[in-house]
């Protein structure tokens, strides 16, 4: 028996996927050093240099994106809109919380580009990780020597 394609399948796992793809560039982004070490080696990681992973990074982020809207507007637009309609006047009914986050999302944004605390102190955290890594020739970090390229 034939099975129909299942775009909600399909969309629930470019979604998961995407996101996996999303958290690991960031987390490689976030950790990874900014050039070339002292010695000229190129960083690599799974075999991508930084600027391939913020390449990555930028097309996954695409992707999760139009998988996103496509999933609320498409797949699931009756429960989507329903959802809307009746949190949206209960949300005007409680100006409070949509005030608060509005106020904590311009607080991240501008805190992050005025580089405050502690946005500051997690921006410097990952640099000095991805300085860490410069301390060797071998093109791993202090403490992983022998493993992986570089070698």
């Amino acid at each position: 028996m034939k099975k129909n394609f299942s775009w909600r399948v399909f969309i629930s796992f470019g979604l998961f996927l995407s996101f996996i793809m999303l958290l690991l560039s960031g987390v490689i982004l976030y950790i990874f050093p900014a050039g070339r070490g002292n010695s000229g080696f190129v960083w690599e990681m799974i075999g991508l240099t930084k600027p391939a992973w913020q390449n990555q990074h930028i097309i996954f982020g695409f992707a999760f994106s139009l998988l996103a809207l496509f999933h609320l507007l498409v797949i699931n637009w009756k429960a989507f809109f329903s959802y809307l309609k009746i949190r949206a006047t209960e949300g005007l009914n409680r100006p409070g919380e949509l005030l608060i986050i509005v106020i904590l999302c311009l607080f991240v944004g501008v805190g992050t580009s005025f580089k405050i605390q502690p946005f500051s102190g997690i921006l410097e955290f990952g640099k000095s990780i991805a300085k860490s890594w410069d301390g060797n020739n071998t093109g791993q970090p202090k403490g992983l020597q022998g493993a992986g390229k570089g070698n």
